[in-house]
């Protein structure tokens, strides 16, 4: 019986060691009303500003997909360290909360969803700071009881307007040629002096650093003279100007480098632990039933990299996100999970065009890639895959390989819609279309196009909702099994959107009857909207 009891007792040492390497604390900074305690529809909100501290076992395999963590500083007890700062908006009675975690993923340490989805016009530095009811615009995520969860994943985003970061290690010792690159009067203003580094230098002797200059991409590189302006930004030599939307490419030895992949599982530990209610979890009153995330842009892309990286599950196996709205990420992923990364690039045919962002498998769907012979999906077809909502623009068909994430690698046919996805088209809208924007042409030849996507997200965001519930009664009339399997998961749990075509009908009526539903519709048919030569073209990106 002696002999029994061992192995007994040493399984469950090693699970309480590993429930020990994920957020160790939660320490709330602030709590205050929101709004001067105005009344949404579910009752006053509260904000919570919190540091969560956490910590990862690089020997865990689903940690082992993080770059470098394996060498990266660790504890007493083995372990990878982080902090990131997270912001909660959530009722202040959880009688009256929904029972809704929306988590948005901060773009570049940015709330985005308040004005794409909420139609909120204020100054980011307002939305960023929830500074009044302005800054949630129509509030419909507080008018439905929802709790809103933001956290930093990027160590090196903009310390200004209240941005989120995340506090991980540096990795000593270890070095590397790298590359940067500036076009100057697009994302850096046209009359700065001096351009700033992703990376200290390494080696400050310019013999081992080159500055070259093209106007256009398929330009032949010129060579151009520099001087260092201190461990992380260059000027031009003898005080002349950077020439705007020209391409500066500056290559030079770097140090500095973080295991940046340690983002995508902060994120993950965090979301568990609310979710679960861990310890010192400022939601741990509310009966959470499902939580959804939000993208746009860049953290579109961050949710295609989560999939992708098998962080929708957790250390426990365990669905992190039972819903996703993914808008306007294209075909990308993002440039983080590599020493040396740079997560703030994003490709487009002039700048940064190099950078990685596409690779396969790019489809929530199984394919093969015609080069490698590989096949793969960002889905991994079990109870830990969410609900996922594609949303793109024209834009990011012409420029961000959208027709990939619904077509085979070569844009040649359409992949079949899996059950628990939906593509959508927005289309005659660019990029960042949001509220407020007018026709004024500003910097451009054309007028700017005004228009909005956020009456098609909000009606998305509720539909994924209704669906997640269709869905998990469907479910529950065929079984327990799965609320068995995941206790308290109601809302959005595993499997795909209901089937009866009449519950399908209704919720494309919720979703704005919304009519271009991609994948279902051959590529060489409605051309304006996939075509072969739209892959083809997305493919070389």
């Amino acid at each position: 019986m002696r002999l029994a009891f061992r192995p007994l007792l040493a399984a469950m040492l090693l699970c309480a060691a590993a429930a020990q390497a994920r957020i160790t604390s939660i320490e709330v900074l602030e709590t205050r009303p929101f709004a001067e305690g105005r009344d949404f529809g579910a009752g006053p909100y509260q904000i919570i500003r919190a540091l969560a501290r956490g910590e990862l076992d690089p020997a865990d395999p689903r940690n082992a997909v993080i770059a470098d963590i394996a060498i990266a500083p660790r504890n007493a007890r083995g372990r990878v360290e982080y902090a990131t700062e997270v912001e909660i908006l959530r009722p202040v009675d959880p009688a009256r909360a929904s029972g809704r975690l929306v988590h948005e993923v901060t773009n570049r340490g940015r709330k985005l969803m308040l004005a794409y989805l909420q139609d909120a016009t204020v100054s980011q530095a307002r939305m960023n700071g929830l500074d009044g009811a302005e800054a949630v615009g129509n509030a419909l995520a507080l008018r439905l009881g929802h709790t809103l969860v933001w956290n930093g994943w990027d160590p090196d985003v903009p310390r200004a307007d209240g941005n989120l970061s995340i506090t991980l290690p540096m990795i000593e010792g270890v070095t590397a040629d790298i590359r940067d690159e500036f076009v100057f009067g697009v994302r850096l203003p046209a009359n700065r002096a001096e351009a700033p580094l992703s990376y200290p230098v390494a080696d400050r002797d310019p013999a081992r650093a080159t500055l070259t200059l093209r106007r256009a991409r398929d330009d032949a590189p010129r060579p151009v003279g520099f001087e260092y302006a201190g461990e992380q930004a260059i000027r031009l030599a003898g005080g002349a100007r950077f020439e705007p939307l020209s391409i500066y490419e500056f290559r030079y030895p770097a140090r500095g480098a973080r295991p940046l992949g340690m983002g995508y599982a902060a994120t993950r530990d965090l979301i568990a632990h609310l979710r679960h209610g861990g310890a010192g979890s400022p939601v741990a009153d509310i009966s959470v039933r499902a939580v959804l995330a939000v993208g746009i842009s860049q953290s579109g892309r961050y949710l295609r990299h989560h999939l992708g990286l098998g962080m929708n599950a957790d250390e426990d196996g365990r669905r992190v996100f039972d819903g996703m709205l993914v808008h306007i990420a294209g075909a990308g992923r993002v440039f983080i999970n590599e020493r040396f990364a740079q997560p703030n690039r994003t490709a487009t045919w002039h700048e940064d065009f190099a950078f990685p962002e596409n690779w396969f498998p790019i489809a929530l769907a199984a394919t093969r890639d015609p080069v490698s012979g590989a096949e793969g999906a960002l889905l991994r077809g079990d109870a830990t895959d969410p609900l996922v909502i594609e949303v793109n623009t024209a834009t990011e068909y012409w420029q961000k390989g959208a027709s990939l994430t619904h077509t085979d690698p070569g844009g040649i046919r359409d992949l079949p819609e899996l059950p628990g996805v939906r593509h959508f088209l927005v289309a005659g809208t660019k990029h960042a279309g949001r509220a407020g924007l007018t026709t004024a042409r500003g910097t451009c030849v054309n007028l700017n196009n005004p228009h909005s996507a956020g009456p098609l997200l909000r009606a998305l965001l509720v539909a994924l909702v209704r669906l997640g519930n269709a869905r998990d009664h469907a479910a529950g009339q065929s079984g327990a099994a799965h609320r068995g399997r995941h206790p308290g998961r109601g809302g959005c749990g595993a499997g795909g959107f209901p089937g009866d075509p009449r519950r399908r009908a209704a919720a494309l009526r919720d979703a704005g009857r919304a009519r271009h539903r991609l994948g279902r519709r051959h590529p060489r048919r409605g051309a304006r909207l996939v075509g072969a030569g739209a892959g083809a073209r997305c493919r070389r990106q």
